[in-house]
């Protein structure tokens, strides 16, 4: 249980916060210089113009990335919450396999000594009262017994398919959730890597080409 907690602190501290920069300043900005602005060569006017198309081609695709990864991350959230839900159906049946295992540990233990007093018992071949008492409190004591392994019996196949199956569908669905964020972490970092060169090539042709 412990590697879903690592796993949703390790999600929760890979949703880093994009931000992209503001628009691209208008055409009309380049070559009209403000005062203190330099004037720039018709190169560089064409240069820059260029720059700018290109960086008006590449927002709207981070934007969209970016959209897309936020509604993933929600989307993960939700399977993190139903995840915790099913985690704590699973660890009570995995209580429950336990305190069934210590009562049929045990019960043998109890059936291991009632018939060793049984044999016992028979190979004294005691006769009269004393020994008709005996054999009526091992008579009830075996009656016990078997209702207790009835009914331990009865536990056992009630759990045994509903956990392990239970069990199984909640590793697979552990596992693809894992997988998934394991995907988002890696795509959301890509975004982020191509958000900060995009960031730093705008300002580069704010400093260059604005004003």
């Amino acid at each position: 249980m412990n590697r879903f907690h690592t796993l949703c602190a390790g999600l929760l501290s890979a949703m880093l916060a994009f931000g992209v920069a503001a628009q691209a300043p208008a055409t009309k900005a380049i070559g009209a210089p403000k005062g203190g602005g330099k004037l720039l060569s018709r190169e560089e006017l064409r240069a820059c113009l260029t720059q700018q198309k290109e960086l008006a081609v590449r927002r709207p695709p981070l934007e969209a990335e970016r959209a897309q990864l936020d509604r993933e991350r929600q989307e993960l959230q939700q399977i993190d919450e139903a995840l915790k839900t099913e985690r704590a159906s699973i660890e009570k049946l995995a209580q429950t396999a336990t305190e069934i295992g210590a009562r049929s540990k045990a019960l043998s233990q109890q059936i291991a000594d009632y018939n060793e007093r049984t044999a016992k018992f028979e190979s004294a071949n005691m006769s009269g009262p004393t020994a008709e008492r005996q054999r009526r409190l091992l008579d009830r004591e075996r009656v016990e017994l078997d209702k207790s392994t009835k009914a331990l019996e009865a536990d056992q196949a009630a759990l045994g398919p509903a956990a392990e199956q239970k069990a199984k569908a909640f590793d697979a669905r552990l596992a693809a959730r894992e997988q998934a964020a394991s995907e988002w972490n890696a795509r959301n970092a890509k975004l982020t890597k191509n958000a900060q060169a995009y960031e730093i090539d705008q300002e580069n042709w704010k400093m260059d080409c604005e004003g």
